[in-house]
């Protein structure tokens, strides 16, 4: 695994985004947007289990990285950014020219990649892609896919699901196509030890909600675990 960003700033919170997360610079001057405990453990183990499989999955993700804040650095924020905490943390790299995507841009995303998003929220369980806040950007008319915090959903709904997801129409296509489906499920299939072997890889810290490691963090690794490997099964794609 690659040694962590270290991050020298702490800009601002970001325009948009329930989970608030920090831009950041780092030392190399790249710019981040960082979840760190002002999230929480759970959202760190999302964002960075989801970004390994969508990756894998070559959908178009923002580079992201592991990041550390440094205790000094935190001690000399001021209240309002302090609580991005010191440690390890994840980040997404900011991506300059990107712009909110809308319900109007739907059309131009070709409709495999609209698809392949479809595919993959199902498959992580991610109610987070409807119209009125799709969790996607737009870089220079490419679309750009960010934001699964909220991934493996305890209270996923199927039929809200396929009725109000951005991508609803080629969801619509893609369910009724078993070839396609068929050969989806045979990639997710390939990737369950991907995760696994991310989440078993994440930072030792992640695990406890406290520095003194006593109490542990909210992250349920094995709801998590249960909802990847139901590609393994026949019932895959069942609504």
């Amino acid at each position: 695994m690659a040694d962590p960003v270290q991050i020298k700033e702490v800009i601002r919170p970001a325009d948009q985004g329930f989970s608030r997360p920090y831009l950041c610079r780092s030392v190399s001057n790249d710019l981040y947007y960082v979840k760190g405990r002002n999230t929480d453990a759970d959202s760190m183990y999302k964002e960075w289990g989801c970004a390994h499989l969508a990756k894998s999955l070559k959908l178009p993700i923002p580079d992201y990285a592991l990041v550390e804040l440094d205790p000094a650095l935190v001690d000399a924020l001021p209240p309002d950014l302090a609580d991005i905490g010191v440690g390890l943390a994840f980040g997404s790299k900011a991506i300059q020219k990107a712009i909110w995507f809308e319900q109007a841009s739907v059309g131009n995303v070709p409709a495999q990649l609209q698809r392949r998003v479809v595919a993959f929220d199902w498959w992580i369980h991610n109610l987070d892609r409807g119209s009125h806040n799709p969790n996607l950007l737009l870089d220079e008319g490419s679309l750009v896919v960010i934001d699964h915090n909220n991934a493996f959903d305890t209270d996923f709904d199927p039929q809200q699901f396929i009725q109000q997801h951005i991508f609803a129409d080629e969801g619509r296509n893609l369910f009724s196509d078993y070839i396609e489906r068929d050969a989806l499920q045979n990639e997710f299939r390939q990737l369950i030890p991907v995760f696994s072997k991310t989440i078993a890889e994440a930072p030792e810290e992640w695990k406890w909600f406290d520095s003194d490691a006593t109490v542990p963090s909210n992250f349920d690794a094995q709801h998590c675990e249960e909802a990847i490997k139901r590609c393994a099964g026949s019932s895959f794609w069942n609504i």
